[in-house]
This record gives C-alpha cells, sequence and structure tokens, in this order.
C-alpha cells in the first residue's frame, strides 16, 4: 500500500479560515478511509520499535522485540526509567520506528517499504505540500519530516514548544491511527497558556491530522495504567528551506508526539 492521498471531502478554505484563527487545527478524517486503515495495520502489527527516553537524568535508545528490550541485559533500563516531577526540563518515555529510506536496509531486516514509509513520501509530495501551503498560507513551507510514535502505559511527554536551532520549523503535526481512543486513557495533546493552565487540547483520534505553529507549548500527557490500546502516531514537523526567525535548542532536544 503506497498510495497515500487525502480524503476527497475536505474543504480546504473553510479548514484555512480555522486555522488561522488560533494557529493550530484539528482535522478529522484528513486521509481517504483505506489509506488510513492500511497506515494503522502496519503500526499495530509493528513489532521492531525502539523506546527512546530523556527523563530522570537519562538519555538512552533501546530497541524493543515486542514490548521487551531486544537485549535482556537491558530491560532493566526500561523498568527503572521514571520523569523527574520536579525538573523543568522537558523529559519524554516513548517508543518510535524510522520511516522511508531511514528504515530500508539499515537494522530491521527489511528491503521493502509498507504503508507507514509511504506516509513520509505522501508529506513531501506536490499534494500534501501544496494543501498545507494553502491551509496556512504560508508559502515557506518546504518540506516535512517524520516518525512514527507508539505511546504505551506510562510514556509521556512533558512540556516544550518544539523549537531546534537550524531545523526551521514552522509547525507542528501528529497524524493520529489510535483507534476509539476514549480521553481517560491520556495521551492527550494539550496546550498551555500564557498563565500555565492548558487552555486546549485534542484527544488522539484515528486519521486525524492535529496541526500547529512553531513555538507552541505543549505536552502529551501520561498514558494510563489502564489503557486498553496504545497510542500511534506519525509525527514530526513542516519545515522550511529558508532560515526562520530566532530558535532555542530545547534541552531535551527533538522530540515527538
Amino acid at each position: 500500500m503506497s498510495d497515500i492521498r487525502l480524503s476527497p471531502d475536505l474543504d480546504v478554505a473553510s479548514l484555512a479560515a480555522a486555522f488561522a484563527g488560533r494557529q493550530r487545527l484539528h482535522i478529522p478524517n484528513i486521509l481517504a478511509t483505506p489509506c488510513a486503515e492500511a497506515v494503522a495495520g502496519v503500526l499495530e502489527a509493528e513489532t521492531r520499535w525502539k523506546t527512546t527516553v530523556a527523563a530522570g537524568g537519562a538519555h538512552f535508545e533501546v530497541p524493543l522485540d515486542g514490548r521487551r528490550a531486544a537485549d535482556p541485559a537491558r530491560q532493566s533500563w526500561l523498568d527503572e526509567t521514571a520523569v523527574d516531577g520536579t525538573s523543568p526540563v522537558p523529559q519524554y518515555i516513548f517508543d518510535t520506528r524510522r520511516l522511508g529510506l531511514e528504515r530500508v536496509g539499515l537494522d530491521d531486516g527489511r528491503g521493502d517499504q509498507d504503508a507507514a514509509d509511504a506516509v513520509l513520501d505522501w508529506l513531501n509530495s506536490r499534494e500534501c505540500l501544496d494543501f498545507l501551503r494553502k491551509l496556512t498560507g504560508d508559502d515557506r513551507i518546504d518540506l516535512c519530516d517524520a516518525q512514527a510514535s507508539r505511546y504505551r502505559p506510562g510514556h509521556v511527554l512533558t512540556a516544550h514548544n518544539d523549537t531546534s536551532v537550524g531545523k526551521n520549523r514552522l509547525y507542528g503535526y501528529v497524524l493520529n491511527f489510535s483507534r476509539d481512543w476514549r480521553a481517560d486513557w491520556g495521551g492527550n495533546l494539550v496546550f498551555y497558556g500564557r498563565d500555565g493552565h492548558i487552555e486546549h487540547g485534542w484527544v488522539p483520534a484515528f486519521n486525524a491530522l492535529n496541526l500547529f505553529v512553531v513555538p507552541t507549548r505543549h505536552a502529551v500527557t501520561q498514558v494510563s495504567s489502564f489503557a486498553a490500546r496504545d497510542r500511534l502516531s506519525i509525527v514530526g514537523w513542516v519545515r522550511s528551506h529558508q532560515k526562520v526567525g530566532p530558535q532555542t535548542r530545547d534541552e531535551a532536544g527533538s522530540v515527538a508526539y
């Protein structure tokens, strides 16, 4: 399955007007249904994730076999990982999977691309880039980067603003592929106001795109111990080849949703 495409039912003019108001937008049913189903199926079946951690002063990445460390000697790293709740530094624990050419032919032993890989190609296609330019009214958009992410119970991404030196990030995005997600399972994308209160948030709804301007202070709330499934998405940033304003480096580096 490599033919990723937008839903034909999108009203781009109306969406652009809505985005202009708050510089963030939730778009349900963003992809044609067969495309969304294909990507979700790939992510649900995937076993070769890596857990990436920047939490409690620890920074590491551990390849997985299913839900356990591929190297049993490193399972204790995962079992003992914890966020330092007193630290102001952005912290995270979640699983990632490379996409496209970054994955094929490397350490996963696969020589073909699947529907999740195809999303990266589609994000950088004329169809998608033109859609994003019309949606945001921003002609600086040149490319998108992407990775798949999986949040399991206990996984979290604390508050940060996505700025990073030299990356020329214009917008952050999340393409959600979690089926029938409930808000009380956590994993919600939340945005903070100047007063520190949550001013807005979205549940990770299946086949929905969440898009927001960089910088915006936001977080992914911790997935609860009783969540019935994993939070699956493809995430990244919409970027420019042009230099984009003053950017500062998050202390925890680049993260994902």
